[in-house]
């Protein structure tokens, strides 16, 4: 659907909306809509299903949120006979769902659809929205805050959404919309069972919205979510090849691995922005750097002139807000904010005043890739986006796939960076994990998290974990010594260091933790594994004498039993011989027991004649 530039004031909206939602939108300083916006609004506002693809940054969020709050309107205020009392919506019903893949998402729409419904006449029926996402509070606790203050509109993560309507006090036959943002993630394989499961309590009636910068992703299950007929709107960028909004420039910079941390350092101390994302590719991995750079960077830096945080799926729900709020709050006059996350912030997460956007590496999905650049260059700002790749290997030909894909990258130079400022960060890197031997630990965890995250690449035949690069890669985490695991084979034998040590060699029984409970806790099972060595020692050594005295008395065992064969055959030849020299011709030989058989026949009759006499 095309829309030209000179229909986009929102006085050339082809719908009419609420009085009160025209003030809000001018109040709040949109003198004109996005192209998205002026496409989308009148359809979904009216009867019709959207399925919405639309370039990062484009407005997408306001594109539902108007027509959400225009029904919502509809249903409290607008009734056909003026002196009519507009019905209520009933205790444990709801109007609208909007569906989020994130927790950070979810709270970023309540905030943009709370922002308007502050222009909200006080004289109308209050407009309610609610946040269900997991970990915030219980599914108990949800439903009682909604049956309490009777919310209209609930926004929510899948998993949370299908706990809460799985209540009978909660009633979805009044709900007249639902949107499901970002929703190519909502429907591949990870929530796609949750999605249709909720969709499916819906009113068949009822209105359906799908955005996405890469709905396309979704596939044959978009048809699963039960639209009507719905109407496609593509907004592009005007772009020829980039899908990526204009005034987003993409590059890549091509890196020794080793070198990646102290590039990322110099980059955060030398360019020019007010905020700034950092992509790491595992949760281990934004805790050990920002731990790292908290130390090294913050503490180091007088000024503070950079303030650091930290954003991960294994921070609590809590956290994450207040992590997203700390840094889209933070006044960039000030200093320098730099969010170190994962690809948790990877979608429509809205944040003004970020203008810098680095990945470490890429993402194991290329559509994520384009979703990550996005935070930056949004509603026309300007923005810079920087991948690193590993130079020397297919990484580079990453470049090209992405190009197929419609997203153009520029090579960058690498920044100036002597030997001797990446040394002496080195060397602040290795005493910082020396203090504590818990900094190295999770060191190893964050490098195995990445090895494993490495082997997951969808294009795998760029990312060949098989050659992947190591042992610079470990020196990047700052490791003493590469772990062992089934992927150090692919280290050439040249390259493996001796034992692994990637430096001096540390003796690990005095390496300590900073915890004394911890490293007194280590003593004692450094201690007791040295018994049991001790005591293993002692048994091998009783095993061995008692199987050397078995073995010695098998042995003479053997000897007595060779010495009674020997006097066996020794006394058959002696009886042998002597029957040879006493035996006569055998015809004129006596019967020795014929002999004894006459005796006692004479002695018996002399005894039988005495009787006679008798």
């Amino acid at each position: 659907m095309e829309v030209k530039k000179g229909s986009l004031s929102w006085e050339n909206l082809k719908y009419e909306l609420h009085p009160w939602l025209k003030d809000a939108i001018k109040s709040m300083g949109y003198p004109t809509m996005t192209p998205v916006q002026a496409s989308t609004i009148p359809l979904l506002s009216g009867n019709k299903d959207v399925v919405v693809e639309a370039v990062t940054g484009s407005g997408k969020t306001l594109a539902f949120t108007i027509p959400i709050l225009q029904k919502v309107s509809d249903r409290l205020y607008k009734v056909d006979n003026e002196d009519e009392t507009p019905e209520p919506v009933k205790r444990g019903h709801m109007l609208a769902l909007i569906l989020s893949p994130t927790r950070e998402l979810a709270s970023q729409i309540q905030s943009v659809i709370n922002s308007v419904i502050e222009y909200l006449p006080e004289d109308k029926t209050p407009i309610k929205t609610q946040l269900l996402v997991g970990s915030l509070t219980g599914v108990r606790e949800d439903i009682d805050a909604f049956l309490n203050n009777r919310p209209q509109i609930l926004i929510a993560t899948p998993g949370r959404l299908l706990d809460f309507l799985s209540s009978n006090y909660v009633k979805t036959n009044s709900v007249e919309i639902a949107i499901l943002d970002e929703a190519d993630k909502l429907l591949d394989f990870s929530f796609e069972r949750d999605v249709v499961n909720i969709l499916k309590r819906l009113p068949k009636q009822r209105r359906t919205g799908l955005f996405s910068a890469t709905i396309s992703a979704a596939g044959d299950t978009i048809f699963r979510t039960g639209m009507n007929n719905p109407v496609k709107v593509v907004v592009k960028s005007k772009s020829s090849h980039n899908s990526a909004p204009k005034s987003l420039s993409i590059s890549y910079l091509p890196i020794n691995p080793e070198h990646k941390i102290t590039t990322l350092i110099k980059l955060l101390n030398d360019y020019k922005y007010k905020k700034c994302i950092v992509y790491f590719p595992t949760c281990t991995g934004v805790k050990y750097f920002y731990n790292v750079f908290h130390k090294l960077i913050r503490d180091n830096n007088n000024d503070n002139l950079i303030q650091f945080v930290s954003l991960h799926g294994q921070l609590s729900t809590k956290a994450r807000l207040r992590a997203i709020q700390t840094f889209s709050e933070g006044d960039a006059a000030l200093k320098k904010f730099v969010l170190m996350t994962t690809d948790v912030a990877a979608r429509g997460i809205d944040i003004p005043d970020v203008d810098l956007v680095i990945q470490i590496d890429p993402p194991t999905d290329p559509d994520v890739f384009l979703h990550r650049c996005g935070r930056t260059g949004r509603a026309n700002k300007v923005g810079q986006a920087i991948v690193m790749l590993n130079e020397g290997s297919r990484e580079e030909e990453y470049v090209g796939f992405m190009e197929v894909k419609g997203v153009i990258l520029s090579e960058m130079k690498l920044p100036p960076i002597t030997t001797k400022y990446h040394e002496e960060f080195q060397n602040k890197f290795r005493n910082y994990l020396l203090e504590d031997r818990a900094r190295h630990e999770l060191g190893i965890k964050s490098y195995v998290g990445f090895v494993r995250y490495y082997t997951k690449h969808m294009a795998s035949s760029i990312f060949r974990y098989q050659s992947l690069p190591y042992i610079p890669i470990a020196k990047m985490y700052g490791l003493l010594r590469l772990p062992k695991m089934p992927e150090s084979k692919y280290v050439p034998n040249e390259e493996m260091p001796e034992d692994g040590w990637l430096g001096e060699v540390i003796d690990m029984d005095t390496y300590a933790y900073a915890d004394e409970q911890k490293e007194k806790s280590r003593v004692e099972n450094l201690e007791a594994d040295k018994l049991r060595k001790i005591s293993e020692a002692k048994r091998r050594k009783e095993l061995k004498i008692k199987n050397e005295a078995w073995s010695t008395k098998v042995e003479t065992k053997e000897t007595r039993q060779e010495r009674r064969e020997k006097m066996k055959r020794k006394r058959e030849a002696i009886e042998k011989q002597i029957m040879e020299e006493s035996s006569d011709d055998e015809e004129t030989q006596e019967d020795w027991k014929e002999v004894v058989k006459s005796n006692k026949k004479k002695k018996t009759s002399a005894v039988q004649g005495s009787f006679d006499d008798l």
